[in-house]
């Protein structure tokens, strides 16, 4: 009896573990954009706030100049078995140009499916675009660059929450005669849930099993 209960309790504790892990693949985590002259990235979860951009490079001690030269490191050994480039090669070999191609064609394709299926999980809580066009320098120039600014942020916004619905949306261009030097004030905030990049990233590899075994499939020779 002693050992059935152990073995529930492991049971239930792997169990639990398991639903602990998948609530946590659910819970989104945030990247917040950010743009003032300098640009910001934070990544958020939970209660982690990592700040990302900009990164401020880490100062180590100073080694101590020495005369002596370095000594030169070995090369490594090579392994026994047959590298990529060689079972590429072996690859178009064996299945022809017409052959290898198409397993290429299946992975890219592959790719392709997985970055529309994270795409399509990916959501825009918040964006915010504030663009002043300087005209103090010369009015009409100003002018013109801000119709064209006008046109191509519209634009490009307009595709944007096409493929990214957003409800917390601001976009404006603005032209002022008094500043010298345009403005760009920027910030957006996006969020995914881990689990739907774990479950596109299953698929991918699941399914780049046959095209990548055709690719770096080596053949081996029965050895009498």
């Amino acid at each position: 009896m002693i050992v059935i209960y152990i073995l529930l309790f492991i049971l239930y504790f792997i169990l639990g573990l398991l639903a602990l892990l998948l609530l946590l693949t659910l819970v989104p985590v945030r990247a917040q954009l950010s743009f003032d002259g300098v640009f910001r990235l934070r990544i958020k979860y939970l209660f982690l706030d990592i700040p990302i951009l900009p990164s401020e490079p880490e100062e180590g001690p100073e080694e101590p100049a020495s005369e002596e030269k370095p000594e030169k490191q070995k090369k490594p050994e090579k392994s026994g078995g047959p590298g990529i480039a060689d079972r590429i090669k072996a690859s178009l070999k064996r299945e022809g140009l017409g052959g290898f191609l198409q397993a290429i064609g299946e992975l890219i394709s592959l790719l392709g499916q997985a970055s529309a299926g994270i795409l399509r999980r990916l959501r825009l809580r918040r964006f915010d675009l504030y663009l002043c066009v300087a005209g103090a320098g010369d009015a009409a120039a100003g002018a013109e660059l801000f119709g064209r600014i006008s046109a191509g942020v519209y634009s490009a916004c307009g595709v944007l929450f096409t493929l990214l619905p957003c409800k917390d949306k601001g976009v404006t261009v603005d032209l002022s005669y008094d500043l010298w030097e345009s403005r760009v004030d920027f910030s957006a905030e996006l969020s995914m849930r881990p689990f739907f990049v774990l479950t596109e990233g299953l698929k991918l590899v699941l399914k780049s099993l046959r095209p990548l075994r055709r690719i770096l499939h080596s053949e081996r020779k029965n050895k009498k």
